[in-house]
């Protein structure tokens, strides 16, 4: 080989060898770079390829009433979604969602769209049942597969829904207890990693890591289960047989604030909720003009700043007083009466002559250090406050003063009795008693008694005691009696407000609340009626659901039956001085704006209600048949007392009630 040819092969093999090292020299710097420059990077887009991090839920914490019973656990069940991926192509897809849907008894609509704009999941239908999830397995559908979950329920259905509320799909609670005590029911997620294979699918880790998961505590109401289902039934059958519109019991225990039972009807399964509407607790949540049971009040406000006495006298006026340009009724008459007396046949004169001693201010002053116009705190979310003014008129005050033109809410009422009931003094009722750490059994929050405000003295309380027992033995309230101990409490029918102005004719709030043992209370309660229809008196219609709820609680604390019981009660024959039905809760103040209005009524077909008093049964019914109106008798003898009124303008057909008594 010559020289020339050597030259040129040796930079031939130049050229090679400086290729190669300048190929080296690159696969040396992107190694670099790849292994140590973006090293994190790359790590974690390889990763991701066969890593998931999932979010593991914890099991959500029990409710339990007072004595350990749950009321709300949670169970596992299979959860069903969907790969779009693997589903079955067009045109079988369609039929074979179709198909799914039918079996999980979703809208296949919504299902198709979800699918469709979903690349790798997309949920069929969340916490099945074992029924459904059997039936689903047996499609056999590629693509259509379960997950664990954990599913809310309750156990003992309807018992305690409106209190105990409702959680979401995501396990959040919203409404009740579940929302209030979301934070420690929920417990503490964790997030672990979970691989997945080739296909996708997920192969999750070994339940090591899952140990970190926080159990949700368990949550211990003030609740008994006992008491709350009797409260429940009782409650449910006296607004079905009052045709009432809705119905709410409470039940305290005085000298702690605890609230034993808390219903309400219609009552609602938080395990099948219908609409969101059906888990209002009305009982805190709503407020409502209370009607006479605010006579109790404002005759211990009275009694507190001796602007009366007990042995004082009233004069009620025979029924009719004058105030202004407006005229208070009663709907049985009474002269002169001691404040006993006016708390047992439930007089809104003499109610309202005791608020005139007591004054505007004291009156005001008395309404509030017994809890109204403001929430009780217990802990329910929404809580009604109410409405308390200071009375600005002389019609206000003696308005006020029989629970007109103030609002309150059935838990503030039971607690402002629970007041008397506790010697005068108001206790914040409560309804959680413990929250307890699963894990460790460590107290999150043990609440105790927690005194508000001394409401009136013990001595004015007792004697307030002594005045409410008079109600039940031989007042309005005869059937609130109990079998074996002594009770106290008040009537209420109260007129509702007529979002139009003024009062309804025809659409009544009646109430009941007392406590039992009247000499040494253990159980305060109170029953409330909206709307009943029939017999609208709260005697009749609220008072049944007391003795009721007040003879389960006493037999199930084992409390031994009153040492004396009142002749009266004992003989159980109602006194020939006091009228079966002398509550004269309506309609009690006419102004010249409703004489007005009732001459429109007339102009319009309506028809004036018949004076009555006196005559026999026959005659009374021959006369309201003359007027094109019903009559309802009760009773025997000739017309003691009507309702509506004489005079009052009502349409034609109205069922005109009377109260008949024996002469003499």
């Amino acid at each position: 080989m010559d020289a020339q040819a050597a030259k040129g092969v040796a930079f031939r093999m130049w050229i090679v060898a400086a290729a190669l090292a300048a190929g080296l020299v690159t696969v040396a710097v992107r190694a670099v770079q790849l292994q140590v420059v973006q090293k994190d990077h790359l790590g974690g887009m390889a990763r991701d390829q066969y890593v998931r991090p999932i979010e593991l839920k914890p099991r959500r914490g029990v409710i339990t009433d007072r004595n350990g019973a749950a009321l709300a656990a949670d169970v596992q069940a299979d959860s069903v979604f969907v790969d779009p991926k693997d589903l079955p192509p067009d045109p079988a897809r369609g039929p074979a969602v179709a198909r799914l849907a039918r079996t999980l008894g979703v809208d296949p609509g919504p299902l198709l769209r979800r699918i469709a704009v979903s690349r790798r999941f997309a949920w069929a239908k969340r916490r099945v049942t074992p029924a459904e999830s059997a039936a689903v397995k047996a499609l056999g559908i590629p693509g259509v597969h379960f997950v664990q979950e954990y599913k809310r329920t309750y156990p003992r259905g309807e018992l305690a829904g409106q209190v105990l509320g409702v959680v979401g799909d995501d396990g959040e609670g919203l409404e009740g207890v579940e929302l209030s005590l979301d934070d420690d029911l929920q417990g503490e997620a964790v997030r672990l990693d979970s691989l997945r294979d080739g296909r996708a699918r997920a192969l999750y880790p070994e339940r090591g890591g899952a140990g970190r998961v926080r159990e949700g505590a368990r949550v211990e109401l003030t609740l008994d289960q006992g008491l709350q289902h009797a409260a429940e039934q009782s409650l449910a059958a006296a607004v079905q047989g009052a045709r009432a519109r809705a119905g709410m019991a409470v039940a305290l225990d005085p000298h702690t604030g605890e609230i034993l039972a808390l219903a309400n009807a219609p009552l609602a399964n938080p395990n099948a909720v219908r609409h969101p509407a059906e888990l209002r607790n009305h009982a805190v949540q709503d407020a409502f003009e209370p009607g006479s049971t605010f006579k109790v009040f404002s005759v211990a406000g009275a009694l507190e700043e001796r602007a009366v006495g007990p042995e004082d006298s009233i004069f009620c006026e025979n029924g009719a007083w004058r105030v202004g340009r407006h005229t208070i009724h009663d709907h049985h008459g009474l002269g002169w009466v001691t404040p006993a007396r006016i708390l047992a046949e439930s007089s809104n004169v003499g109610a309202g002559k005791i608020a005139a001693r007591l004054g505007r201010e004291k009156l005001y002053r008395t309404y509030l250090a017994f809890g109204f116009g403001a929430p009780t705190e217990v802990g329910v979310q929404a809580e009604a406050r109410g409405t308390v003014n200071a009375p600005r008129a002389d019609i206000s005050l003696a308005t006020m003063s029989f629970g007109q033109g103030v609002t309150a809410s059935a838990l503030q009422i039971t607690a402002a009795m629970a007041a008397i009931a506790n010697d005068g003094l108001l206790l914040r009722p409560w309804l959680v008693r413990r929250v307890v750490d699963p894990a460790d059994g460590t107290e999150l929050l043990h609440a105790t008694p927690t005194p508000v405000r001394r409401a009136v003295s013990p001595q004015t309380a007792r004697t307030m005691a002594r005045f409410l027992e008079g109600v039940v033995v031989e007042g309005t309230g005869k059937k609130a009696r109990l079998a074996g101990w002594r009770a106290a409490g008040k009537t209420g029918t109260a007129q509702k407000a007529d979002p139009l102005g003024g009062y309804s004719a025809d659409k009544r709030f009646s109430s009941f609340v007392g406590f039992a043992p009247a000499e040494a209370p253990r159980v305060v309660i109170g029953v409330f009626i909206d709307e009943p229809k029939g017999d609208v008196y709260g005697g009749d219609v609220a008072a049944p659901v007391f003795k009721a709820l007040a003879e389960t609680a006493l037999q199930s604390m084992g409390v031994p039956p009153s040492a004396q019981l009142p002749a009266v009660a004992k003989a159980g024959a109602p006194s020939r001085a006091t009228p079966v039905e002398p509550e004269p809760d309506f309609p009690v103040v006419e102004s010249a704006a409703q004489e007005a209005e009732r001459a429109r009524r007339a102009e319009q077909g309506g028809v004036a209600v018949p004076a009555l008093a006196g005559l026999p049964a026959r005659a009374a019914l021959r006369a309201l048949e003359q007027a094109e109106l019903m009559g309802e008798l009760a009773g025997s003898g000739r017309v003691e007392s009507q309702f509506p009124r004489p005079g009052e303008v009502v349409d034609r057909g109205t069922r005109v009630r009377l109260h008949l008594a024996p002469p003499g």
